[in-house]
């Protein structure tokens, strides 16, 4: 069991580029930004600032990350009693 969204959104607040985590994930930038806007709209709050090429995480941002983490480890978790 996988949620694409959480796995692109970790990518990209781990290296801090949309097109680190694109190139990384085998996906285009724009479907990684994609992912991100719909994820956005769903929290309502931005996730990242994007200063120019920069991209850091806002304080919604860090927040969603740690809860992001531990949704996927109970993902693997789950797929582990496979």
């Amino acid at each position: 069991m996988t949620d694409t969204r959480l796995q692109v959104f970790c990518t990209v607040a781990e290296t801090l580029s949309f097109s680190k985590a694109a190139m990384l994930m085998g996906m285009s930038q724009p479907a990684v930004s994609k992912h991100i806007a719909i994820l956005e709209k769903e929290i309502g709050s931005a996730l990242f600032l994007r200063i120019g090429i920069s991209v850091m995480l806002t304080e919604k941002g860090r927040e969603f990350l740690k809860i992001a983490k531990e949704i996927l480890t109970l993902y693997q978790s789950f797929d582990s009693l496979k």
